[in-house]
Order: C-alpha cells, then structure tokens, then sequence
C-alpha cells in the first residue's frame, strides 16, 4: 500500500475501477494457455490507491488501476504505467518497489502523448496481447493516439470519456465555441464533422440573426462519440454510463477491441454481455 492517496471521484470511479478488475482477471485466465505476452498499459496510472467520495464515513480509500492491475491473478507478464504527475509517479515507484509483482512494471514519468506512442511501438504485437486502460481527466486522448492504439491489432481497450468534459468545449450556441474548444474538439473526435451532426440552425424570427445551436442534453454528443469510435474499432460495446447521485453522466466508459477476428469480436461481446452489462 503507497503512502499517498490521491482524492478524486466518487461512486462512478468505484464502478469503473469494479468493471477493470473482473476483466483482467477474466482476460489473463482466458489468455494463459496462448502462446502470447501478456501486457497492462495504464496511461494516466495515478498512484495505485485513490481517496474516493461515499461510504458512511463520507470518504472511501480503494485501490487504483495500477494497484488492480497488479494484483491481477494469473498475473501479466509486463505491466507500463505512464504518469506525468511527479508526485503520482514517485507514489507508483513504492508500489513498484513494494509489490511482489514490481519486476515486471516499467513507469514513465512523461505524458501519455509523449510516452504512449513509443511504448506501443516497444512491442511485437504479433507475439503479444494486452490491454489498455486509458483514464484521462478529460479530453487528452486525440483522435491519432486512438489511431495508433488501433493499428497494433492486439490490445483491448478500456476507455473512459468525459461526457461533461465534452459539454464544456460544446456550447450550446456555437458561436461560443471559439477556436480552441473546437480544435479541442476535432483533436478528440477526429473530424469537424461534430459541426454538422450536432448543431443545427435555428428558424430565427424577423429581427434576429439566425443561431446555430445543438440539443441540450448529453444524448446527442454520447451517440456521436459512438458513432466515431465504432468508425475506427472493429467493436465497440455500448457505453456504460457513469453519473454521480444527481442529474446527468459525467462519463461514459467504453470497451474496445482492436483485433478484428471473429473469435476476439465474439469475446469481446461476451465480455459486454457478462461483466459490463451488469454495472448500473
């Protein structure tokens, strides 16, 4: 156990850190008799426990990805934690050093768009399978990351976007998004195609300037984001929805396969249906 608990989070982050737990442990058993490397990727590892709001005392210490990961029975035979924040990354070092499993982690203390692409091109993806957990705090993953991750054929993906996140760059009057909420924008979803999609003119009245604007709400943006990742992956499950105690979700967490085989697409949807599909 580390000696520093980064706060953040609340139920949802239970949620999803309950989902990446019984996959692992189902994906190493599943894959132990395959003549594979099994590696982890974590690239926003955090510290490997996090301080999360809930439970009767208000506030609930559970274990992170990294921790999870680890943990992980049959265990992997590499693990790569990507952490940029210096004192996140000095916390998985004791982790590493302290957990019987440390010898087969290797941490970098860069951001994931300067660590992940050469990590993904440090492995023989036709003698290696793994997957990838991607956690950002909001829209850090660009479209050419996912791109990249996609093109080793090999590596499931776990992948949490922040729906709110999104709301912040899409106003609803898009002539308040100025140019860098719509780069941000374009950079996540990899087209400007989210202008037409999402927003549509207003009939104005006589006097006014015509708006353009999109529906309020998060249907729309959490479909189109769908839409963009099933353009790239060979499958992508339908998102889990996570939301604190009130009002709409603030993430949606995605599952998706980069092998386009029928038997990894078939397990991919067993996974949907056993272990995803049960968290509400």
């Amino acid at each position: 156990m580390t000696g520093f608990s980064h706060r953040f989070g609340g139920v949802w982050t239970a949620d999803k850190l309950h989902v990446l737990r019984q996959y692992l442990n189902f994906y190493t058993t599943a894959l132990k008799g395959q003549p594979f490397e099994l590696v982890y990727i974590d690239a926003f590892a955090g510290t490997g426990r996090c301080t999360i709001r809930g439970g009767a005392s208000g506030e609930e210490q559970i274990d992170g990805s990294a921790k999870i990961a680890l943990d992980c029975m049959p265990p992997f035979h590499r693990l790569q934690f990507i952490e940029k924040k210096p004192k996140h990354y000095k916390e998985l070092l004791k982790l590493k050093a302290a957990h019987p499993n440390g010898d087969r982690v290797q941490i970098s203390n860069l951001s994931a768009s300067d660590s992940l692409p050469s990590a993904l091109r440090a492995y023989n993806w036709k003698k290696t399978r793994g997957v990838l957990f991607l956690d950002p705090y909001g829209l850090q993953c660009s479209w050419s990351m996912l791109r990249q991750i996609n093109d080793t054929h090999a590596l499931d993906v776990f992948f949490l976007v922040s729906v709110s996140g999104l709301f912040r760059q899409a106003a609803v009057d898009q002539s308040r998004i100025d140019e860098g909420k719509a780069k941000k924008l374009t950079d996540f979803l990899g087209t400007d195609g989210w202008r037409h999609a999402l927003y549509q003119q207003e009939q104005p009245d006589f006097f006014d300037e015509p708006r353009v604007t999109r529906a309020t709400g998060w249907k729309d943006i959490v479909q189109f984001t769908t839409e963009r990742l099933r353009s790239l992956f060979p499958y992508v499950a339908d998102p889990q929805l996570l939301a604190g105690p009130k009002g709409p979700p603030l993430f949606a967490l995605y599952f998706a396969v980069t092998n386009p085989s029928p038997k990894a697409i078939g397990l991919a949807k067993r996974v949907h249906r056993d272990i995803l599909s049960k968290l509400v």
